[in-house]
Parts: C-alpha cells; structure tokens; sequence
C-alpha cells in the first residue's frame, strides 16, 4: 500500500526508522519533510535514497518556526492525492497540519496522527509560556482542536504508552489507538572498541569511579540542572564517582558555572559528540540518567538500555513507561526532584553488583524494540487505517 507521510525534520533515528518501513515492503512511503536540516545538520540521503522523499517549502522566513509556515505543496497533495493513507507526524498545532487534517476530512480520505505524548500542561514549551500556559482561551481552543482531531482521524500511532494513556485522557476512542514505542537501531551499542573505551576513561580520570551519565541537549527541558544538584549534594560526603555530560546547548556556560567548587574535578561537560563516538562514551560509564521535565520518547534511553547500563529516568519522558522498569533495570523519579534523584543514584553507589545486573535486564527489555518489529507494526496499523485487511 502507498503511504503519504508528513513530517519535520529527517533526525537520525527517524531516517533509521523510514528505512525500515520501506525494507519490510508491504509499506511504500512517499515522505514529505518540513526542512532537511536537523539540529544544524542538513540530511544527505546519497545517491539511493532508502524511501521517496521530498523536502517542502514554506511560506514565511526560513527562521520561523516551521509551527507557523504554511507549505502549500503538502496541503495540494492532501486535497488532490490518490495515496492509500495519508499520516500526519510532527506538531498537531503547526499551520501546515492542521490544514492537511481539515483537507483529508473533507475528502473522507484515510488518515493517521503518528504523535508522541503532548506536553503537560504544567510545563509548556519555552517559545510557547507568554501565551499558551498563561491564557485559558489559548488552552482551551488548543483542547478543543485536539478533540476534533482525536475525533475525525482514523487511527492514533501512539509513541509509546505514555502518549496511549494521554490520548485516551483526552477522548480518544481507544479503538483508534495503536502503541508504536520510539525505536531505532541499537546494535551499535551492544558493544564498543576496548581501546576506544580506555581512551574515553583516561581523558576524564574515571577509573575507580562510579560514572553518571548524562546524554542530550543542555537546554532548560532537559533538566541538567537538577542533575547536577544532585551530584553534588551526592559527592559532599564521597568522591568516588563523576558525571559525564555528552551533548551541547545554550546552557552550557552557565551550567558549567553552577557546580560547586568542590566537586567541579568530577563533572566532565563532554560537548559534542560525533555519533560514531557516542558507543565508547556509554560503555564508559556505569549508570545513565535523563532528568528530563519533558520528553515525548527519549531515545538516548534506547541506546542507553542497548550499552547495559541501568537508567535512571524521570516519569516526564515517554521512553520511561515502556523501557524502564521501576526496580529490575532502573528507576523513575519525579521531575524536579531533586531528592529522589539523589536517592537513586546514591542505590548504585552503595549497591555496585546492581549495576551489571540491571544493565543485563535493560538489554533484555530493549531486545524487544527492535526496527523490525517497529517497521511490522507500522505495517499493520497502517493496513487497519486504511480499511485494508492486515492480513
């Protein structure tokens, strides 16, 4: 069947997943992508791409957010194309969006949301705080528009349980709702170069030490800053572990300046780090921790269960409730607590042999989520949203 898919910007993990899709054949994709830049990283797909593709334009300032661009060629093809399914992934409140769901309404043609968890409603996105978090109406009118989509699409390709529960929170008919937890291609991470592994140990002194580690954007949804609170009320009364923090941000100089002297030696603000660098990185270090206060999936839990490592994750990122079991491979926290954070890691320094235990279960559980299995289940849910036979 020939599947049309929206969506923003071509991430790693998101291309890893496409190509699977189109490897298992019973999909052919037609994806249609906001921009091709990533993070600062324009996609290069070669000289064979590994599904169809075209990237849209916009109208508005190419520095817009691509929330409030219109790109007129995806709402032609929704009103005029003759694709079996049409599936909108992205922001459900973007212009362009929004337009396509109104137009395949209108045309009664099949249609899927392929969403993550939205944003609670305690912590919206920066960009979003002076109006939407502040304004009932705002609130309101977004509620409402959801409902009508929740309403009139075929089908919901949930990422992950969390985003299951949510929608189903907000009305859903849970007959519509299929959980696609977040995967991508982990078999990099079940193992890295030894020497590779040294290297990293040796340029930040980690030997004898426990090591935290972070991975991710120093941005203020991501909680570092909690994290680093934490570690440091940890290492007032012990020296023998250290933080290594992978990932760059507009936070950095100022997180940097946040850790206390005293255990400023431990905390290793890593930068950048090249992907084919990042298995040496994890297999470095001994326990994981995303203190998220959002995150619709968080697939740095993916690689981090793929490495052994136990993870320690907040219950505000969606890759939590199905790759995180509370007490076998890791444990959940609050978001912005700091005390409960604490309290977890301080479980793996007082209790070593937990760390190749737990790391040995987060394998198993992540076995499970596989691009082979992802791709199938795409299949499957897209057949169904279709109106065609899954078998």
């Amino acid at each position: 069947m020939n599947v049309w898919l929206l969506t923003n910007t071509p991430s790693p993990y998101q291309v890893e997943l496409l190509s699977a899709i189109e490897r298992d054949n019973r999909c052919r994709l037609d994806v249609r992508f906001m921009r091709q830049v990533h993070r600062g990283a324009t996609w290069q797909p070669g000289p064979t791409p590994p599904f169809a593709f075209r990237v849209l334009g916009g109208i508005g300032p190419s520095w817009w957010s691509d929330a409030f661009r219109l790109h007129p060629r995806a709402l032609a093809e929704c009103l005029f194309g003759r694709q079996d399914l049409f599936v909108l992934s992205g922001q459900y409140t973007s212009f362009t969006f929004a337009a396509c769901a109104l137009a395949l309404t209108m045309r009664r043609k099949p249609w899927a949301m392929w969403l993550e968890q939205p944003w609670p409603e305690d912590y919206r996105p920066a960009w979003t705080r002076s109006v939407s978090a502040r304004s009932g109406i705002v609130r309101t009118i977004r509620e409402r528009f959801l409902a009508s989509l929740l309403r009139h699409t075929r089908r919901v390709f949930c990422i992950g349980t969390a985003a299951v529960e949510a929608y189903r929170r907000q009305g859903a008919d849970p007959a519509k709702l299929a959980c696609m937890p977040y995967c991508c291609d982990t078999s990099r991470y079940a193992q890295a170069d030894e020497a590779a592994v040294r290297s990293v140990r040796a340029r930040y002194a980690l030997d004898g030490k426990t090591v935290f580690l972070f991975s991710g954007q120093l941005i203020e949804r991501k909680g570092v800053d909690v994290l680093l609170r934490a570690f440091a009320e940890l290492t007032a009364s012990r020296s023998d572990m250290a933080l290594l923090l992978l990932g760059d941000g507009p936070l950095r100089q100022s997180l940097e300046a946040s850790v206390p002297t005293f255990c400023r030696h431990l905390v290793h603000f890593a930068g950048h780090v090249e992907q084919a660098d990042l298995p040496a990185h994890f297999h470095a270090a001994d326990v994981f921790v995303l203190p998220s206060r959002h995150d619709g999936w968080g697939v740095v839990v993916n690689e981090a269960c793929a490495a052994g490592l136990p993870v320690i994750v907040t219950a505000a990122a969606g890759a939590s409730r199905d790759l995180v079991a509370d007490g076998r491979n890791g444990f959940i926290v609050p978001r912005d607590d700091v005390a409960a954070l604490r309290g977890r890691m301080l479980h793996f320094l007082e209790k070593p042999a937990d760390i190749r235990q737990y790391g040995g279960q987060s394998k198993q559980i992540v076995a499970a989520l596989s691009l082979e299995n992802a791709a199938r289940t795409f299949c499957e849910n897209a057949r169904l949203a279709s109106g065609e036979s899954s078998t």
